[in-house]
């Protein structure tokens, strides 16, 4: 019997296309990316770097139009309490719940002008 297996959807392309732009950027400012899709019961943390001595939790948003607001707008409040807690279990996993912390937000937008970039340092 053969199974198949339905192709990734549209919009989880464009994600993993934010994702691996948002990690490219993050590295060409001298981040130093720890982790990326770091999963637990919780949820999902897309990217986790370092920046100088500060752990960065970075969510990154993608949207190719405006039709359902911008990127960032995704970033909900009950987003950023989930995230919170994702970051803290991360932290506390690796005996690091001393170090400085800071929640980014990369917001990309994918169009046929190009891509556009904003980074949101410290967004919550």
């Amino acid at each position: 019997m053969k199974s198949r297996i339905a192709p990734p959807s549209r919009p989880k392309l464009l994600g993993k296309d934010g994702e691996q732009i948002a990690r490219q950027f993050l590295m060409e400012k001298g981040y130093k990316i720890l982790q990326t899709n770091y999963r637990s019961r919780l949820g999902e943390i897309d990217i986790i770097c370092q920046d100088s001595t500060t752990i960065v939790f970075v969510e990154v948003k993608t949207r190719s139009s405006e039709t359902f607001g911008t990127p960032a707008a995704a970033v909900t409040g009950g987003k950023q309490k989930k995230l919170r807690l994702l970051a803290q279990e991360y932290l506390i996993a690796r005996g690091r719940e001393d170090q400085p912390v800071r929640f980014d937000v990369l917001s990309i937008f994918l169009s046929s002008r190009g891509t556009e970039i904003d980074h949101i340092i410290g967004a919550f």
